[in-house]
């Protein structure tokens, strides 16, 4: 893989963000004042922006005809989700108005020709939920997930979400996922509330996990501690990279990651801080007593150990700091679709300058690897 002659970039003047479903404030609810014309239009701009940024003479994605997409981050919204979801707050336009049909029309526009579904970043009220209560949201929308798989064969996958606060039911929804609905792997949140994946409660979860030799894909939101921190900052555009870096780190320095090595792990948004902090985090964690224990061989190592994906995160100085860390082997696309359409992705990931064998394990092949619905 060589990033060719790579300058770096202004970045654009608007960059198309996850935004949180349940924030008051997210710039897809009207009431911030940023229309959906305003949104759409600035997201082109931003595509177009990168693109010739990068410096590559890369032709756009339309330019380059049809090739074969696979979307590992691609979310959906039942109407459970909808329902309870609106609960904590106004639901944004880009989650009232998602369907079936408009999914499927945007995955034919842009070639993607299967989408591995998941949820977006789910409220944290639900980690304040009754076990009961949450166990039974957590069935039915996993069970809409699985309809549309089956309703739209050869089109999608299913990472069935879990939630580790309640460990008894997600050991019952792991065995239901993949024993009743064939879901591909687990979804989990990058934090549940007040507690990271790594924290030792859970431990029976990734258990559970490992003997299965199961995908785990992780999404990330705000949590409890540090949602709306900063005023007109929304917690998508800098919370959810760091609650990434917190998930792995927890996994990492708890000994999850060295515990359970038959899991198969995969982190949004390119690992959000990840590859911009590893070193860092591997010089001033050497002092660390169990080091050797929970980084056998090091910590450099343990983090590319891990599988990553690029959805809103394809952008030239953004790769090239996670193509330098890890192979190309190690890099799924994503796209983050309703938040972020296919095309802005596929423009900056096809704008960089990689090689045509590169970009093929990156948009197809990897994902075809590790998911066998995903088989051409």
């Amino acid at each position: 893989m060589q990033l060719s002659h790579m300058q770096p970039a202004a970045p654009p003047r608007f960059i198309a963000s996850a935004a949180d479903p349940h924030d008051k404030s997210a710039c897809l609810d009207p009431c911030c004042g940023v229309s959906r014309r305003f949104f759409m239009s600035g997201m082109a701009t931003a595509g177009a922006a990168a693109v010739a940024g990068a410096g590559m003479g890369a032709k756009p994605a339309a330019a380059q005809g049809k090739r074969r997409v696979v979307d590992v981050h691609h979310h959906y919204f039942s109407d459970a989700f909808k329902e309870s979801s609106g609960r904590f707050g106004n639901l944004p336009p880009l989650i009232k108005n998602w369907s079936a049909a408009r999914m499927l029309e945007e995955m034919d526009k842009n070639n993607v020709e299967q989408s591995i579904l998941s949820l977006a970043s789910v409220p944290v009220d639900w980690f304040r939920m009754k076990p009961e209560e949450l166990r039974k949201l957590v069935r039915t929308i996993n069970d809409d997930g699985a309809k549309l798989v089956q309703d739209h064969k050869g089109r999608h996958g299913l990472f069935a979400y879990v939630s580790c606060v309640d460990v008894e039911g997600s050991l019952k929804e792991i065995e239901y996922a993949f024993d009743t609905l064939k879901a591909d792997g687990i979804e989990m949140s990058t934090s549940f509330g007040d507690k990271w994946p790594g924290d030792p409660a859970f431990m029976p979860v990734f258990e559970e996990l490992n003997r299965r030799k199961a995908i785990v894909y992780f999404h990330p939101l705000a949590p409890f501690c540090c949602g709306n921190l900063v005023p007109a900052v929304q917690d998508s555009w800098i919370e959810y990279p760091y609650d990434s870096g917190r998930a792995i780190l927890s996994l990492l320095f708890n000994g999850t990651l060295a515990k359970f090595r038959d899991i198969q792990w995969i982190f949004s948004h390119s690992g959000g801080a990840i590859p911009y902090l590893a070193h860092r985090i591997d010089w001033q964690s050497r002092p660390v007593k169990n080091i050797k224990e929970v980084a056998p061989e090091g910590v450099i190592k343990e983090l590319q150990r891990l599988n990553y994906e690029t959805a809103n995160a394809a952008s030239g100085p953004t790769m090239a700091a996670l193509l330098k860390f890890v192979p190309v082997s190690k890099v799924m696309y994503g796209s983050d679709f309703p938040y972020v359409t296919n095309q802005y992705n596929l423009e900056n990931l096809r704008g960089i300058g990689l090689s045509e064998e590169d970009l093929k394990a990156i948009e197809y092949g990897n994902a075809e690897k590790m998911i066998p619905r995903m088989r051409a």
